[in-house]
């Protein structure tokens, strides 16, 4: 959200989301899914070896894939007229070349027809563009110059959303060593919008055909009646348990367009998270579009590091828009229906100092200057689009009504300077900026948004939204309103969060303490346990403040069912060492490697198909002061994964456990009453390690609203706990997620890197929902 308001391998759904959560609820029923299928086939026969392929088309095909308007057959060939073209056979003839055969796609369907442009100047820059590719896709050194050149002001090559232009341009530099300042930059940014198998060029799947075969696309009986359907009469939809989702009203199917606009000020927080996966749930539920806008006009906030980590939190999310764009592209328009407000006396300039503007919008008083002339008015408003000094102070205000009850009527303010900051899309292009107030109704029209899902504090401001449309006339947009999802000991708001990282508290916008999609994510959470957990709230206009734990106990059942188990023991205040007497008798006890050997544990005892470990068993094995404290003499122990042993003597140097001695009982049974130990055998092959917890930031559940943030900041927040771990974590890469049995789940944040001298790993602790 902007700063006037504070903001599987499959994704949330293949077509809802909540049919996702559905379906995983009840994992292991007898009823299977149904699979909508495409109504045409069209089989495409490409080079037998590959040599030439056909990324284009691939592109499309997956781009419009859940439409299911459509689907693709690829077949080998080994035409010598083809050489290493394409070809797309239909009724006899033939389309040949692979930008051909993309654009017939994207003319069969009208979910991509947006990737071809919208009009006819527009499809002819695209086909320029192809042209430009085709002729340079073997040297796209020799091109870097001319599309470095063009792409300096722009985002998109061909208006402001995703064409083929820009897929064909992409493909052309992905790999290129020369790319650099705006192609590397744009090489980035479509990247981000493309399926990773476009990306990464991964092969086709194919079926080899010795003679050319012709077949013209089978069309399929359709599922449903073609006619659009009125979301008025819909029930609201159950998603999981604790929340529903709504009918949009007036919406219909394949006409809705839903959008998510960033202000790229900050990383994106689980708050915002909950707002875009809305907004694509609604998308996907009516067959509709969800466009990304990052709300960029507040240049003095605004970084590009923010808008690429937006990016990538949305990929990792798995939110796929139709577009993306930004408000900047439409600056112009803005200025020009500025104007138009102006001239028909909806609109003055005014230069009331702000403190004394806040005074009379709260007690009702009319500026001075709110009945100067149309003239004077737009006299003054380009000397502010300019900088000129004597209209650095102005900024432009609707003329509404100073006397409504509503605050956000009493003339708010449409535009102001902005002191000359370079913005870090336009430069210094602009001296003055539409405030989100008066860009986003604008926006919301001429991008064709058909809903604007906006939180509910936004309430007193849809007046507003709707009263600039219509002084502007422009087509009015549905606008539907949801609670706001807060949570205990924790700020959402971006200045807050802000201020966390300029006081050094935190590490940066990545930290694990941090509310951000990437905080949490580094903290460990499982993206498609975030997604289904923030789906399942609902839609409703309820604001709520949670417990954490609800959350994390979701995360936890995500975590259960695939992450690997391995050992470790805490070295706080020190390990206690169990000498099982008996273990491979004849071994002299400084030969301690000898008296190792190997076994083969299962990764995760209640999945087998997710294969083995060895795991080393010794004479000496170290185990947790806490564990060895209880243990009496006499007692019989569980070793996980070994089996029991006897404790025959237990030395104590005060408090502390400093050994034991025990004998193995290869023929025990009682396995269900005995205390049970995690355990390491003594090797100096065992992994140092940093176990980290983390606390709140603050240290009060809810801060009020005269209450200052600051005045409950948690002193301590991280603890640190010296441990040794399986041998085994020197081999894994950071990020894994992972169980130490009995201590719980844990992020490997950093990893063990002999070549950088990171020999002591450091986990993260994973919350588990139990307070």
């Amino acid at each position: 959200m902007s700063a006037a308001a504070e903001n599987e391998k499959k994704g949330p759904s293949k077509k809802e989301l909540n049919k996702l959560a559905r379906k995983e609820k009840r994992q292991g029923g007898s009823e299977a899914p149904v699979e909508e299928v495409a109504a045409v086939t069209f089989v495409v026969h490409v080079p037998k070896n590959q040599a030439v392929h056909p990324s284009l088309t691939r592109a499309v095909e997956l781009l419009t894939k859940g439409a299911r308007e459509f689907a693709v057959k690829y077949v080998a060939h080994n035409d010598a007229a083809l050489g290493n073209l394409s070809a797309l056979y239909i009724g006899g003839e033939c389309i040949v070349g692979d930008a051909n055969i993309a654009k017939f796609l994207i003319r069969s369907s009208p979910s991509a027809s947006h990737l071809y442009g919208s009009d006819a100047w527009s499809a002819s820059l695209v086909d320029q563009w192809l042209d430009f590719y085709s002729g340079n896709v073997s040297a796209a050194s020799a091109s870097s110059g001319v599309v470095e050149q063009y792409l300096s002001t722009k985002t998109f090559l061909v208006g402001h959303a995703l064409s083929l232009a820009d897929i064909a341009v992409f493909l052309l530099f992905r790999k290129s060593a020369d790319a650099a300042g705006s192609i590397k930059r744009f090489v980035r940014l479509i990247g981000a919008r493309l399926p990773a198998d476009v990306v990464n060029g991964a092969p086709l799947q194919v079926a080899f055909v010795s003679n050319k075969t012709v077949k013209e696309p089978v069309k399929k009986e359709a599922a449903q009646a073609n006619a659009p359907k009125d979301a008025s009469k819909e029930e609201p939809e159950e998603v999981q348990e604790g929340g529903t989702c709504p009918p949009l009203p007036g919406a219909v199917d394949g006409e809705v367009v839903t959008r998510f606009p960033p202000e790229p000020s900050g990383y994106l927080h689980i708050g915002h998270a909950k707002a875009v996966l809305l907004n694509q749930y609604y998308a996907q539920r009516y067959k509709g579009k969800l466009l990304i806008r990052f709300d960029d006009t507040n240049p003095t906030k605004e970084k590009e590091e923010f808008e690429q980590n937006i990016l990538s939190d949305l990929l990792a999310l798995g939110v796929q828009p139709h577009q993306v764009s930004h408000t900047s592209d439409h600056f112009e328009v803005c200025e020009k229906l500025a104007r138009q407000l102006i001239s028909d006396g909806l609109g003055y300039m005014d230069d009331t100092e702000q403190e004394t503007m806040q005074h009379e919008r709260m007690n009702k008083i009319e500026s001075r200057r709110r009945n100067a002339s149309v003239e004077e008015n737009l006299a003054f408003f380009e000397k502010m689009l300019k900088g000129d000094a004597d209209a650095q102070k102005f900024c432009l205000r609707a003329k509404i009504d100073m006397t409504s009850v509503n605050g956000t009527m009493r003339d708010p303010v449409l535009c102001r300077f902005c002191g000359g900051v370079p913005h870090h899309r336009t430069g210094t292009r602009y001296q003055a900026y539409p405030t989100y107030d008066f860009a986003c109704p604008i926006v919301d029209s001429i991008e064709g948004v058909t809903h604007a899902l906006r939180t509910t504090e936004y309430n007193d401001r849809d007046e507003q939204y709707h009263w600039l449309q219509n002084a502007l006339r422009l087509r009015p947009v549905h606008i539907h309103a949801f609670g706001k999802m807060n949570f205990v000991n924790t700020v959402l708001s971006k200045r807050k969060l802000t201020w966390f990282v300029e006081q050094g508290l935190v590490e940066g916008w990545n930290d694990a303490r941090f509310p951000t999609v990437q905080g949490c994510v580094r903290r460990g959470v499982d993206v498609d346990a975030l997604k289904r957990f923030i789906i399942s709230q609902g839609a409703s206009r309820r604001v709520i403040t949670m417990e954490w734990d609800k959350f994390w106990a979701e995360n936890k059942r995500v975590l259960e069912e695939k992450c690997a188990r391995y050992m470790g023991v805490s070295l706080a205040p020190q390990a206690a060492v169990l000498t099982v007497d008996n273990h491979r008798p004849g071994f002299a006890d400084d030969d301690e490697s000898s008296a190792e050997h190997v076994h083969s544990v299962p990764v995760h005892p209640q999945k087998p198909e997710l294969g083995t470990r060895p795991m080393r068993r010794g004479r000496r094995v170290l185990l947790d002061q806490i564990d060895a404290a209880a243990i009496k003499e006499g007692e019989e122990v569980t070793l996980l994964r070994w089996g029991n042993v006897r404790v025959t003597s237990v030395v104590r140097d005060g408090d502390v456990v400093t050994s034991l001695h025990g004998v193995y009982l290869p023929d025990a049974t009682n396995f269900s009453k005995t205390r049970k130990l995690s355990w390491l055998t003594q090797s100096a092959d065992n992994v140092s390690a940093v176990l980290v917890d983390f606390d709140h930031l603050l240290s009060k559940a809810k801060i009020e609203e005269d209450e200052d943030f600051k005045n409950f900041v948690n002193p301590v927040t991280r603890r640190e706990t010296a441990a040794l771990v399986d041998p085994l974590l020197r081999t894994l890469p950071s990020g894994t997620v992972l169980q130490l049995e009995r201590k719980g789940f844990f992020r490997l944040d950093k990893a063990y890197d002999t070549q950088s001298g990171q020999t002591t790993i450091q986990l993260f602790a994973i919350p588990d929902g139990k307070k």
